[in-house]
């Protein structure tokens, strides 16, 4: 008897089933189609681990920084897989700019966190919808999002855009943007997308 249960045994594990593999929902959306992959050149700042490099890194891009430390402040986009990301505290001689950058996979990841992350922004965890012109926060900000990278930029004072877009170019990041945010302290936000390397405005219907 013992024998047979032996035998009986054998034979059912030899004929289970082996697990189903299981597929992240995050790896099945769909990828942008508005943009392809790999148009922009990510920057080297990343990289760098001395705060001097840094601010030589940004003078030479056109931002002349007083000091810089790095940061470790827990944010939003960080929960959704970064591959890189920086967190810069920036003192000038007449503002202070906290300047963040997520670097994602592809672009389903980096559209997942950003509509997420509008959808609970700031510590009120506010919601806001695509294209909506309401007040985020009420310092002003600038956050440009790609396909593959988020760069959060915000002050205690208004600071020129026109500054911030350079940098962008000067680094290697192409006018296409799939959104451009901007607001000024206490104010409401603006929508840009690109069409054509042009900025334009945009508003949800």
């Amino acid at each position: 008897m013992i024998r047979l249960s032996f035998i009986f045994l054998i034979f059912f594990v030899s004929c289970e089933s082996p697990p189903e593999e299981v597929l992240d929902l995050n790896d099945i959306v769909s990828t942008s189609k508005h943009y392809k992959e790999g148009l922009e050149t990510e920057p080297q700042v990343e990289e760098i681990d001395s705060t001097h490099l840094i601010i030589d890194h940004f003078s030479k891009n056109g931002i002349t920084v007083s000091s810089l430390s790095m940061e470790e402040w827990q944010l939003f986009p960080d929960h959704f897989g970064t591959e890189r990301m920086v967190k810069y505290k920036m003192v000038f001689d007449s503002n202070n700019i906290n300047y963040c950058s997520w670097t994602y996979k592809d672009s389903s990841k980096t559209t997942n966190a950003f509509f997420n992350w509008i959808d609970n922004f700031g510590e009120d965890k506010k919601s806001f919808f695509i294209g909506e012109t309401a007040r985020f926060q009420r310092d002003p900000f600038m956050l440009l999002v790609s396909d593959t990278t988020m760069i959060f930029i915000e002050g205690k004072k208004n600071f020129l855009n026109s500054v911030w877009e350079t940098y962008t170019e000067n680094i290697g990041y192409e006018k296409n943007w799939n959104y451009f945010l901007t607001q000024r302290r206490n104010s409401k936000v603006t929508w840009f997308v690109f069409d054509n390397d042009k900025k334009v405005t945009f508003r949800s219907n």
